[in-house]
């Protein structure tokens, strides 16, 4: 059972932070328009948006690493559970923001 509870709080955590992520430091770069993309600056924000990213994500880790030992449940599952959360998160929100994107489309042509 411990090994559950650990999961579960490594995805509560992990979901969390990578929702806010994705918050914060995507969805405006994803909701500009499509002329900004085509500006040779838009390709220095994608990638400094992308290493921030990256450092939220390794941050993240960590600090579960440094913290899986003050719980009662299993430390493992909950590194585990973050990893995918965190990974999972960005899939997610991106297939969201795809929709979106769809769904405008289909009412500008209507």
């Amino acid at each position: 059972m411990t090994y559950v509870a650990g999961a579960l709080a490594g995805l509560v955590l992990g979901g969390v932070i990578g929702y806010l992520k994705n918050l914060f430091v995507w969805q405006r770069y994803l909701q500009q328009s499509e002329a900004a993309y085509e500006s040779p600056d838009s390709l220095g924000g994608l990638y400094a948006r992308a290493f921030i990213s990256y450092t939220v994500n390794i941050l993240t880790l960590v600090l579960a690493f440094f913290i899986r030992n003050l719980f009662p449940f299993d430390g493992i599952a909950f590194l585990i559970g973050t990893a995918i959360s965190l990974a999972v998160m960005n899939k997610v929100l991106a297939i969201r923001q795809k929709r979106l994107d769809n769904k405008e489309k289909e009412a500008c042509r209507s």
